[in-house]
C-alpha cells in the first residue's frame, strides 16, 4: 500500500508544488524537537533538479497525513553514475533560529526593559511570545487562537530561542506544537493537548521491546526564591512541599534567582516551579513493537501518552519519537519509542550535557 510508504512532496521556495514522488528512505519524528527525513535519488533522476535547487522545501507524507514539513538542508552524493541523498529538517527548527526580544514592537537600539515577562497559562505563554515575534519579523506564519490550555507559569525571555526557554513549558504540561499549512504554504502554529492510548502497556501486551527504567528521590522538597532589590533589600520567597518532606522524611532546599520579574510581580510560582521540577521521578525508556491494534497514525500519534507497568515502574510515559524505515525490499518498519534518551549511554550523556551547556552559555550572553 502507498500509505505505508514514505511520501515526499517537493516545493520551491515561494511554497510552489513542484513534484511528488515514493522513495525508499527513513523519517524521525520527534514530539516538540526538529523532525527529520533522508532519501535517495539517482544522480540522473528527474526529480534531482528540484530538490537541489535553493530553497527547496518537502513535505513528508505517511499512511494519509504529512507528518511535517521543512527545507532541504543538504543534499550530499557521489558520482559518476552515483546517488544523492536528500536531508530534510521540520520547520521546527525556526524554534531555535527566532529570538523573542524584550520590546518586540522596537528597534533594536531602543529596548528600554532587561526582559519581556509574560505570565498564564504555558499555551498562552508560548503562543504570546511567538506571535509577538512573527510579527517583528514579517514571515509568513500565524498563530491560531489560544484553547487556555496548560497550567499557570511565567516565561522570560531576553533574546533568547523559544525552543530552549518555551518548549519545556509546553513539555512540562504535555501540549504539543502542531505547524500545519494554508494552500499558499503559510504556516499556521497551533498546540494540541496529547492524548492517552487506553490500557496498560506490560511485557504481556508484546508491545515493549527491551526496556530501561529508573526511580530517582526528590531533588528538592522545597524552594526560596529571590526577587528584585540587593541584600538586605531583595525580596524573597518560599514555598514547601510538606506532604513531600513527610512520606520521604528529608528536607532539600533548592534557591532560584528570579530578578527578571517585573517590579511588584507575584515570584511565588517560580519556587513553585522549582518545586514541581524537584519530583520524584519514575520513568521508563524503551522501543515499542507495533501491531494492528497498536498502529501509529490509528490508534497513537506522535506525543500520546502510555500506561506502562514495566519491572518495578507503574507509571505514564510519552511517544518521543515515531522512527519509520522504508525499504522496497524489506517492507516498512515503525518503531515508536518512549521516555528519553538512553541515560547509559555515554554518547548520549556527552550530547546532553553539552547541550545544557551551550543553552547555559547562551542564557549568560543575552545578560
Amino acid at each position: 500500500m502507498d500509505d505505508d510508504q514514505l511520501r515526499f512532496v517537493i516545493y520551491d521556495k515561494s511554497n510552489a508544488f513542484q513534484r511528488d514522488f515514493i522513495r525508499d528512505g527513513n523519517a524521525d519524528l520527534n514530539a516538540n524537537a526538529i523532525s527529520v527525513a533522508d532519501f535517495i535519488l539517482d544522480d540522473d533522476d528527474p526529480a534531482l533538479p528540484s530538490v537541489t535547487a535553493d530553497g527547496t522545501r518537502c513535505g513528508v507524507w505517511f499512511r494519509g497525513a504529512e507528518r511535517f514539513r521543512g527545507p532541504i538542508t543538504a543534499t550530499p552524493g557521489e558520482g559518476p553514475t552515483g546517488q544523492v541523498t536528500a536531508h530534510v529538517e521540520s520547520d521546527m527548527r525556526k524554534m531555535w533560529h527566532w529570538t523573542c526580544w524584550p520590546v518586540p514592537t522596537a528597534a533594536l537600539s531602543a529596548q528600554t526593559v532587561e526582559y519581556r515577562s509574560i505570565s498564564g497559562k504555558s499555551e498562552y505563554v508560548f503562543k504570546t511570545f511567538l506571535q509577538e515575534n512573527i510579527a517583528r519579523l514579517g514571515v509568513s506564519w500565524s498563530v491560531a487562537a489560544d484553547h487556555g490550555w496548560g497550567t499557570s507559569v511565567r516565561g522570560t525571555m531576553r533574546f533568547h530561542y523559544p525552543g530552549d526557554r518555551l518548549l519545556p513549558l509546553l513539555d512540562a504540561d504535555h501540549l504539543l506544537v502542531v505547524l500545519s499549512y494554508d494552500v499558499e504554504g503559510n504556516t499556521v502554529v497551533d498546540v494540541r493537548q496529547a492524548a492517552t492510548v487506553p490500557g496498560v502497556f506490560t511485557v504481556d501486551t508484546g508491545i515493549p521491546d527491551q526496556y530501561k527504567f529508573n526511580r530517582t528521590s526528590p531533588t528538592a522538597t522545597r524552594a526560596i526564591v529571590g526577587g528584585r532589590g540587593e541584600g538586605v533589600d531583595r525580596e524573597f520567597k518560599q514555598v514547601i512541599d510538606a506532604a513531600r518532606e513527610t512520606h520521604w522524611d528529608d528536607v532539600i532546599e533548592t534557591f532560584v534567582d528570579a530578578r527578571s520579574n517585573d517590579e511588584g510581580a507575584d515570584i511565588t510560582p517560580d519556587a513553585q516551579a522549582a518545586v514541581d521540577e524537584g519530583a520524584p521521578q519514575a520513568s521508563v525508556s524503551t522501543d515499542l513493537v507495533e501491531t494492528k491494534r497498536f498502529q501509529f497514525g490509528t490508534t497513537y500519534q506522535l506525543g500520546d501518552l502510555l500506561n506502562v507497568r514495566l519491572g518495578p515502574v507503574d507509571t505514564t510515559e510519552q511517544i518521543t519519537q515515531v522512527s519509520i524505515t522504508c525499504d522496497s525490499d524489506q517492507g516498512t518498519v515503525v518503531t515508536p519509542h518512549i521516555g528519553g534518551p538512553d541515560t547509559d549511554d555515554t554518547d548520549v550523556q556527552l550530547a546532553t550535557q553539552v547541550a545544557r551547556l551551550a543553552q547555559g552559555l547562551r542564557d549568560q550572553g543575552r545578560r
